[in-house]
């Protein structure tokens, strides 16, 4: 088997239908793997209603979250490459083709991520990528001067495809991370393999009002594995440098953080809002923060303070 695409998915109904039918509608030889993490909507039976012999079907006993579920798909994967796709995504013609192809182009990586457009519930196509100047082939210092500044790579799971060999070497994703998985997923990854971008548009990727990201316990979660991941940019940087960057993320990450953590403050979750905002403090200082939120208001736009590595 060559390909294996692998898709957990948690109530997911009103988008999964399509989700399958463009992943099913790829020309290649493939398999699809879906692990279902315990649905109350109509996920099982969309899922049981599609007669396809590529389609392996899994209904976990308990609730293993995002990226235990993740794992279990993967785990049942019998192809060489394994394609992460999220149960409200969609695939154009020929994107796992194209991402077989970068992977042979540099059989040296460890992963490749396409570049998608995005899409909402309601009117279709949002924006793209293509003001991404992120080269082709990301070696380790890149990669570590784009994520400490920026985050993940890959605008989604749905963007990923690699080799087998590369879960032999590093391991599956972390699952007792709720949300940044995938972040500290793509940190072992570059630590021993080198990562690559296509910047061709075969996928597209879906905002919507239910997805887990916008759920509103999310922010306390990326918030709380933010302040676990940041000993890894800590541990790269020089005391000045890892101030520049804090300096720099206060403008963006920062400022997330504070949005939500005022309006569950507005909700009347004073304890939260006030443990969250000493959760901060460690990361992004506040004085910092606010001081960005102002001057944004005023149109000043942050710059790196670090110099990108040579390409």
């Amino acid at each position: 088997m060559l390909i294996s695409v692998v898709t957990p998915v948690y109530n997911g109904a009103p988008f999964l239908r399509a989700a399958l039918s463009s992943i099913l509608a790829q020309d290649i030889e493939f398999e699809l793997i879906i692990s279902d993490d315990g649905s109350t909507d109509d996920t099982v039976e969309t899922i049981e209603s599609i007669d396809d012999k590529r389609l392996r079907f899994f209904k976990n006993r308990s609730n293993a979250g995002i990226f235990g579920n993740l794992n279990r798909c993967i785990e049942r994967a019998r192809g060489s490459y394994i394609q992460v796709f999220c149960q409200d995504d969609l695939m154009k013609n020929g994107y796992l083709a194209a991402q077989l192809e970068m992977l042979r182009k540099h059989p040296d990586a460890g992963l490749v991520y396409g570049n998608p457009e995005y899409i909402n519930e309601f009117t279709g196509v949002v924006t793209t990528s293509l003001e991404d100047r992120t080269p082709e082939v990301v070696n380790r210092n890149l990669y570590v001067w784009i994520a400490s500044h920026y985050g993940a790579l890959p605008a989604s799971l749905s963007s990923i495809m690699f080799p087998r060999r590369t879960i032999e070497t590093i391991g599956l994703f972390n699952a007792a991370f709720r949300v940044a998985g995938d972040l500290e997923f793509y940190h072992r990854v570059a630590e021993r393999f080198p990562i690559v971008r296509d910047a061709r548009i075969f996928h597209s990727v879906r905002s919507h009002s239910k997805m887990a990201s916008v759920h509103s316990k999310t922010g306390g979660y990326y918030l709380r594995e933010e302040l676990a991941l940041d000993a890894w940019s800590r541990a790269l940087w020089s005391g000045e440098d890892y101030r520049k960057l804090q300096y720099f993320r206060s403008a963006v990450r920062g400022n997330y953080h504070l949005s939500w953590i005022m309006r569950a403050a507005m909700r009347g979750e004073l304890m939260l809002a006030l443990k969250s905002l000493a959760q901060l403090n460690q990361i992004y200082p506040l004085n910092w923060v606010l001081w960005w939120r102002i001057a944004r208001a005023f149109g000043k736009i942050p710059a790196p303070l670090l110099p990108a590595p040579p390409r």
